[in-house]
């Protein structure tokens, strides 16, 4: 039987209860067990299975660590750190959106660089000691938009800037459609199935842009043009452009 240990500080209960329920879904598949535990100042997780799934198994916890990190750890990172005056509070959240999944592949690929995955890891150790490279690509990237944050204040050049970020967000999708059931708005993939467990988005309006930006699909298909707010429009249509289609709900009878 292989046993791997995760750990994190109890202030960061949210982040391994993430990690815990994908842990759940990945040792049924491979008959083995995941449990959680809290303590004083530590929550964590124990996940077993039989040795010939080790490897299987290996591979799920490298990718959900680094998603972990670079999501989680990353977002504390940038709004700890980050110095700038926006407008309103959609916008803001667009341009740390963007920040957080701007070249994601490169800080996924470093995390898996300095991670060895053997019996045990505290997440906040790791990340505290290990990666002091990731830490510095973020801090420039942080230092940059500090730096200029006086341009910022220009609504034109916010967006581009935040356009350019979108541009660079690897698509994660070919095609999502947008609909709307009183003030919230669902999101469906290209077969209408809905699309469930989008990180911190709850339907509404003032979330949805944020995840757009996350899931960065290639197509756009928006089905409740008539009530979506202007200023979540045209942020919509400006840094998404070219792929975004407002199409009548009369289209799908």
């Amino acid at each position: 039987m292989w046993e791997f240990g995760i750990s994190i500080d109890k202030n960061k209960k949210s982040i391994i209860e993430f990690v815990f329920k994908k842990m759940q879904e990945y040792v049924k598949t491979y008959d083995g067990v995941a449990t959680m535990q809290e303590f004083p100042n530590k929550v964590s997780i124990l996940i077993a299975c039989n040795d010939y799934e080790k490897n299987r198994m290996i591979l799920h916890l490298q990718e959900l660590l680094s998603e972990c990190i670079c999501y989680h750890y990353k977002k504390n990172f940038l709004i700890k750190n980050l110095n700038i005056k926006i407008g309103d509070e959609m916008s803001k959240k667009a341009f740390i959106t963007a920040l957080l999944f701007f070249d994601k592949e490169t800080d996924k690929y470093i995390v898996n660089k300095y991670l060895n995955i053997d019996k045990k890891i505290d997440i906040d150790g790791f990340f505290n000691f290990k990666l002091q490279t990731l830490k510095n690509k973020w801090k420039e990237l942080i230092e940059i938009a500090n730096k200029n944050d006086i341009y910022l204040y220009s609504y034109e050049t916010f967006l581009e800037l935040v356009k350019f970020l979108v541009d660079n967000i690897e698509t994660k999708s070919d095609v999502i459609n947008i609909m709307s059931s009183d003030d919230t708005y669902d999101i469906y993939d290209f077969k209408f199935q809905k699309i469930e467990n989008i990180e911190n988005y709850d339907n509404k309006a003032e979330n949805l842009l944020g995840a757009l930006i996350a899931l960065c699909p290639k197509n756009i298909n928006i089905y409740c043009s008539e009530i979506l707010p202007n200023n979540l429009k045209d942020l919509i249509c400006k840094l998404f452009e070219k792929r975004v289609r407002f199409i009548s709900k009369a289209t799908l009878n």
